[in-house]
């Protein structure tokens, strides 16, 4: 069981990538039908993307199966050594461009949570494995973050903790991805009412994502400013029925020529989609 286990994982880890990136409307962000404010990167970029990133899912699903003795950090270490190797095939892949990287420490947590709780033989719940991957990850946003100087920043997500607080994926999966969990139960929940496809119901899910989530994406292209009256845009949306209702997606639409001109993208909510999609789908890799 635990080698199709393990694969079944790395390929729902692919396979909820695919369909983060098939989904349209997506305010500002990359989908089959436009590139939204990314001039640099397009659909096909994120397909090379997950594709490549198959093994370091395999990786990361085994690292968690067979780790029962190590501790958190030492899981860690393995994880990052996994996910450095990852961001180099995605890169290759994609000829230089950042299309996963936040979603490569996710998923990548997520996948060695499935491992992890497929060797203690518990079942992998939704809440089971967000917890079980935040367990690797605990205490790393005061290791990592809480001495940074600016001087010192090496990616967005840092220089948005050092300048706002804000503690992007590192803080989403030490708090034991209370956003991923939300929006997996809001998929979960529309898709028992029957009334969206698929696409849309994602696209519903991730307004409300962004209306949660402090991305730092959106901080790094137009400021704190920017980040939170995307929010409240986004808010506003849903308070307007958002997928489910007309108005709600010509305000989606309205969104989406918003964010292009102003060069923003909320691509650490579109992370968080990802990591949902994995979390909802978990139960289908079990083969026993």
């Amino acid at each position: 069981m635990n080698s199709l286990y393990v694969f079944n994982i790395a390929r729902l880890a692919v396979g909820s990538l695919l369909k983060e990136a098939a989904v349209h409307p997506k305010p500002g962000l990359v989908t089959p039908l436009d590139n939204g404010s990314h001039a640099d990167m397009d659909f096909q970029n994120f397909i090379d993307s997950a594709m490549a990133l198959l093994p370091c899912f395999l990786n990361c699903a085994s690292i968690g199966l067979e780790t029962l003795e190590l501790g958190a950090e030492d899981v860690l270490g393995l994880l990052r050594v996994t996910g450095r190797q990852g961001e180099w095939e995605m890169l290759r892949a994609t000829g230089g461009v950042n299309t996963h990287k936040g979603a490569i420490f996710l998923l990548g947590l997520l996948c060695a949570a499935a491992g992890r709780l497929a060797a203690q033989e518990r079942e992998s719940t939704p809440r089971a494995l967000a917890l079980t991957a935040s367990s690797f990850v605990r205490g790393i946003v005061g290791r990592e973050l809480a001495d940074l100087t600016l001087e010192r920043c090496r990616t967005a997500g840092e220089r948005a903790f050092v300048l706002y607080g804000l503690e992007g994926v590192r803080g989403e999966a030490e708090r034991g991805f209370p956003t991923a969990l939300r929006a997996a139960g809001r998929m979960r929940e529309l898709e028992r009412n029957g009334t969206l496809s698929f696409r849309e119901r994602a696209a519903h899910v991730l307004i409300h994502i962004v209306s949660e989530n402090a991305d730092c994406n959106l901080v790094a292209r137009g400021g704190l400013d920017a980040m939170l009256n995307v929010q409240a845009e986004a808010k506003e949306i849903l308070q307007a029925g958002g997928m489910l209702t007309p108005s709600g997606r010509a305000g989606i639409a309205e969104m989406e020529r918003r964010l292009v001109s102003r060069n923003l993208s909320p691509g650490g909510s579109a992370d968080i989609l990802s990591a949902a999609l994995f979390l909802e789908g978990a139960h289908a890799c079990r083969t026993d």
